[in-house]
Parts: C-alpha cells; sequence; structure tokens
C-alpha cells in the first residue's frame, strides 16, 4: 500500500481545472489565509500575479506623480520665459526710441 501524503507545512495543491488550493498546516494560514501562513510557504502563482500587478501600478502611480511635477515646473519655466520675453520687448523699444533721438 502506498504511503500516504504527510508534511507539517502548508501546501498548495492545483485541482484540474487549475484552481490553487492552499492546505493550511499552520494556525496562521488556518485563521488568516495565505497571507498569514507561518511557515513562509511559496505563494500560489495568483498571489504572485497580484503582487506583481500591485507593484506595477505603484510604479505607475509614482511615475504618474513625477509627471505631474515636471509639468508643473515646465509650466512655471514657461511663465518665466514669457514675462522675459516681455521685459525684453520692452527694453528693445525703450532702446529703439533713444536711437532715434
Amino acid at each position: 500500500m502506498a504511503e500516504a501524503f504527510t508534511t507539517t507545512r502548508c501546501h498548495w495543491v492545483r485541482t484540474d481545472d487549475g484552481l490553487d488550493i492552499l492546505i493550511p498546516m499552520c494556525c496562521g494560514s488556518a485563521i488568516g489565509g495565505p497571507s498569514e501562513c507561518t511557515c513562509n510557504v511559496p505563494e500560489s502563482r495568483i498571489e504572485a500575479a497580484e503582487r506583481g500587478r500591485a507593484e506595477a501600478e505603484a510604479h505607475v502611480l509614482r511615475l504618474m506623480d513625477e509627471r505631474d511635477r515636471r509639468l508643473y515646473e515646465q509650466a512655471g519655466i514657461w511663465r518665466r520665459n514669457k514675462r522675459l520675453r516681455e521685459r525684453i520687448e520692452e527694453l528693445e523699444t525703450l532702446l529703439a526710441g533713444k536711437a532715434r533721438f
């Protein structure tokens, strides 16, 4: 008779239709689910994908914040350049008026 599969750690079982099921063997995973496992069992492929998605989303949000900050700085530079161009035009007009006399 074949020996039964026994373990003292939590483990994942994949069903025929592709579902991952955690077999809890520690109190943490039995009470809180896979995220609370104290056996340090590797995460399921779904959890790994979800973690990757969350990390990618956080990265996108950081990039969007950086973009917004740079756009704000750029708008300030454009306003400053516009004021400088206007001042240059004023000075050129004054200089042209003095050159006529």
